[in-house]
């Protein structure tokens, strides 16, 4: 039974980790999308 409650609290607490990095990494390429926007080139006639 203890290790079954240890496993558990592991995997929800490397959930937890997956999921702020997964966050931080999310945001990191929002502000770099939102910087580079002079790469975008838009067509004369369009």
């Amino acid at each position: 039974m203890k290790t079954k409650k240890y496993l558990i609290a592991i995997a929800i607490f490397g959930g937890m980790l997956f999921l702020a990095q997964a966050a931080t990494q999310y945001n990191l390429d929002g502000q770099q999308t939102a910087i580079n926007k002079d790469r975008i080139k838009v067509p004369p006639r369009g």
